[in-house]
């Protein structure tokens, strides 16, 4: 009887299994429907979406566009902004550019800021400009600087100058260099030259170097040889 049964029930079960692997098929292919529309991909039918799913998709476009607003981009549309939205948006737009002047960085409106920050904005370019003129980087308007201040970056200046001709690094004017400072950066270079001969490297002038150099110089290769 119980076989009899089971070939009774098989058919069925069969026949289901096919109806079941489409369905599951169906879901799945809504699902992705929906997440594409969540997404924003191009492949969003919203037509094949329920009534709640609608429901989600506004709420979700509703905060990427808030967030897009309060970031400042440029696809953030200000009519779908509810009033405290709208608050927020324009305290952050206020703070963003207030930071934008005073970094001296991004766009600035001068005109949307109060006197008081006016007035930080004014002190932090005048910093801004006196690091630019000791470090020797970005622009240095030496007209906004005093004369005890315009003597320290001469000597910044200087002082740059002279390490640069010291370890042959960067930009070197001799021509700025005192007579002491010149023997300095001689003596640096011979040592430089000696230091690049006893090493073996390309580099090396050994005419450069004086008669007890040259035999330092024998003695290093001779140890090379021994050590390999």
């Amino acid at each position: 009887m119980r076989f009899t049964l089971w070939i009774s029930i098989a058919p069925l079960m069969l026949g289901a299994a096919p109806w079941q692997a489409a369905a599951q098929s169906r879901s799945n292919s809504h699902s992705q429907a929906f997440a594409n529309c969540l997404d924003e991909f191009w492949a969003c039918d919203r037509s094949a979406l329920s009534v709640q799913e609608l429901q989600e998709l506004r709420l979700a476009d509703q905060d990427r566009n808030f967030q897009n607003c309060f970031e400042g981009f440029s696809d953030c549309d200000k009519r779908k902004l509810n009033a405290e939205q709208q608050q927020e948006v324009a305290r952050e737009n206020r703070d963003r550019n207030l930071q934008n002047c005073m970094d001296g960085m991004g766009e600035c409106h001068v005109d949307r800021l109060s006197d008081q920050e006016r007035g930080q904005v004014a002190q932090a370019a005048r910093v801004r400009n006196l690091e630019a003129c000791l470090d020797g980087t970005g622009e240095c308007d030496t007209t906004q600087l005093s004369a005890d201040v315009k003597q320290q970056v001469v000597d910044a200046d200087h002082d740059r100058n002279l390490q640069n001709c010291l370890e042959a690094l960067g930009e070197c004017d001799h021509a700025r260099l005192n007579s002491q400072e010149q023997r300095d950066v001689a003596r640096a270079d011979r040592e430089r030259n000696l230091r690049e001969c006893l090493d073996a490297s390309e580099i090396c002038d050994p005419a450069r170097l004086t008669t007890t150099e040259q035999r330092e110089m024998a003695d290093a290769a001779q140890d090379r040889k021994v050590q390999n």
